[in-house]
């Protein structure tokens, strides 16, 4: 494979780290009150964006910069196996099973093992479908919102901090920035993107959901369990699942594709 084919664009990878960012956001965010989501969210971009900032002007990591990459390796493995786990609760009928896992984690291996330009063309096209889908359930759920269910003084201030943990996760897509196309620089749209998802599906699961409801594992699951589209299309909770397991196999394969380059950038130093 040519060197240019092993390249990603810098659309691609913003397409990998927000369609990764899936998970945190419809698994976590979306249970937080919208005040703690808004505060966590936004730190998390501006965490993000100067990082990215930081790279874009340094360039290529080079001498110990490169083995200081290395060593982040393991963790982005970890992540990944701690995602593929998380993958198998897409579906209630896979929750906690761990061929599931490993048949995710495989196939996350294989994709990040042909090259980060893969797994870039595969969230470019996921991106719309995931997007098409979680967008469906939050604009049609709105109409129901109860806004007194949004008022502050719900939740926990340490909340934000968990927002914060979370949507800081995809920013592994930074470790991607070697293997960028020529001329290309990291994108800043995926951070502020996630961001404003975050609240949004906060404001809707919170405001429709009681607050107690709101707070459970699968609160955007019930969510999307009673959404009604014109009328006719009823309980998108099977869409939504669907929608889940890509995001994890985009967080899953992201991760592993960046722990393969933080190890190659250990060898080359």
């Amino acid at each position: 494979m040519s060197k240019r084919r092993d390249r990603i664009s810098a659309r691609q990878l913003g397409a990998l780290a927000l369609c990764s960012a899936g998970v945190p956001l419809f698994r976590l965010c979306c249970r937080v009150h919208w005040l703690w989501a808004l505060l966590g969210a936004v730190a998390a971009a501006l965490t993000l964006s100067g990082l990215t900032l930081l790279l874009n002007r340094r360039g290529r990591a080079k001498g110990n910069a490169r083995r200081w990459a290395g060593c982040l390796a393991p963790f982005l493995f970890a992540g990944a196996a701690v995602t593929a786990w998380a993958g198998s609760f897409a579906f209630p009928e896979t929750a906690r099973n761990v061929i599931a896992a490993l048949l995710l984690f495989g196939l996350a291996a294989w994709a990040a093992r042909i090259g980060p330009a893969a797994v870039g063309r595969c969230a470019g096209i996921l991106l719309w479908v995931t997007g098409g889908l979680y967008g469906v359930v939050l604009l049609f759920s709105v109409p129901e919102l109860h806004v007194p269910w949004l008022r502050p003084g719900s939740g926990n201030p340490t909340d934000a901090l968990r927002v914060w943990a979370a949507l800081s996760v995809p920013g592994a897509a930074l470790c991607l920035r070697g293997v960028l196309g020529e001329d290309q620089r990291l994108p800043h749209w995926p951070w502020w993107s996630a961001a404003l998802i975050a609240v949004a599906a906060s404001v809707v699961t919170g405001g429709i959901l009681s607050p107690a409801l709101a707070g459970e594992p699968e609160a955007f699951r019930t969510l999307a369990r009673g959404v009604s589209v014109l009328g006719v299309m009823r309980r998108f909770e099977a869409l939504v699942n669907g929608a889940m397991l890509m995001s994890a196999f985009c967080l899953c394969a992201m991760l592993l594709a960046g722990a393969l380059e933080a190890g190659k950038k250990t060898f080359r130093a």
